[in-house]
């Protein structure tokens, strides 16, 4: 059998080979949906020092990614199919950190990677995991009553660049999103404006967002993120536009949404509008 190649991360052209590898083990729940890696590779400006990527390579075709976000911490997917690449990418991960102590995330799903780093002597790490959740979409659309004078839509484009960008700001207070990065992520595969849902006020302010990011491969869609402006909130606006967003990315045939919920409050959103937890993450850490 040949050794993968590895390959250093370069441009957009690497991301949709690191995409490329997501969308084929996605039937296996892996961690990451192909929208997760283009909305945390370009919602911020000006990151890539923070970062060391590689990618490895067998015949051309993509079996692991590594990312690293500095200081020590490792994300990363392999293929279940070539599970010793993943002694690879922690090799790597070794190599390329200075930190004391290193850190890496998965789903404990992936029992090919807790394999690895178990017998890379990791532990698991006690922390609050995040909750993979999912919806069914083959039922029927979901209801949406919005407050008098208020109305959702999905946004056009560049012209309502500003007026999102607002609403992610004041939904999330320590965000570094940017016009400038927020564009970015505009001009990224899969990004799509008609799955791009806004609330506006009566007087056309933009007060609650969800983005959709549609895997036209595995008809999945991924919510990320979901936000609601702070003076607006239990007003039920952050389960409508996740609601009008869901009725549009089921008439683009998709069969199942998924959310990855970071605290209570969002689970208990999520699971009112009908998603349910089907895997959690997982911390190991290891000192060098």
């Amino acid at each position: 059998m040949s050794k993968p190649v590895i390959r250093t991360y370069k441009d957009s052209n690497d991301l949709k080979r690191m995409q490329k590898l997501t969308q084929a083990i996605w039937p296996l729940e892996p961690n990451y949906h192909i929208g997760d890696l283009a909305w945390q590779r370009y919602r911020h400006a000006g990151r890539e020092d923070d970062w060391d990527t590689a990618i490895w390579e067998l015949d051309g075709n993509p079996v692991a990614w590594g990312w690293i976000q500095k200081p020590g911490e490792l994300i990363c997917q392999v293929h279940p199919d070539f599970p010793e690449v993943a002694r690879d990418v922690i090799d790597w991960f070794n190599k390329i950190t200075k930190t004391n102590e290193q850190k890496v995330l998965v789903l404990e799903t992936e029992s090919h990677l807790i394999s690895a780093l178990e017998d890379s002597l990791f532990t698991p790490l006690a922390e609050n995991p995040e909750v993979l959740t999912k919806i069914s979409l083959d039922s029927c659309s979901f209801p949406v009553q919005l407050p008098d004078k208020f109305k959702g839509r999905h946004i056009k484009g560049s012209e309502d660049l500003t007026n999102r960008v607002a609403v992610h700001r004041a939904a999330f207070d320590k965000t570094r999103v940017t016009e400038e990065s927020y564009l970015n992520v505009m001009n990224t595969y899969p990004y799509d404006p008609s799955l791009d849902w806004v609330i506006e006020s009566p007087n056309g302010e933009f007060i609650a967002s969800c983005l959709i990011w549609y895997d036209e491969v595995n008809k999945v869609g991924l919510l990320e993120p979901v936000g609601t402006n702070p003076g607006f909130r239990r007003m039920g606006l952050a389960s409508s536009v996740s609601k009008l967003a869901l009725n549009a990315l089921s008439e683009k045939g998709a069969k199942t949404a998924v959310v990855v919920c970071t605290s209570p409050d969002a689970c208990e959103l999520y699971k009112s509008i009908g998603f349910e937890q089907f895997a959690q993450t997982k911390s190991f850490h290891r000192l060098k």
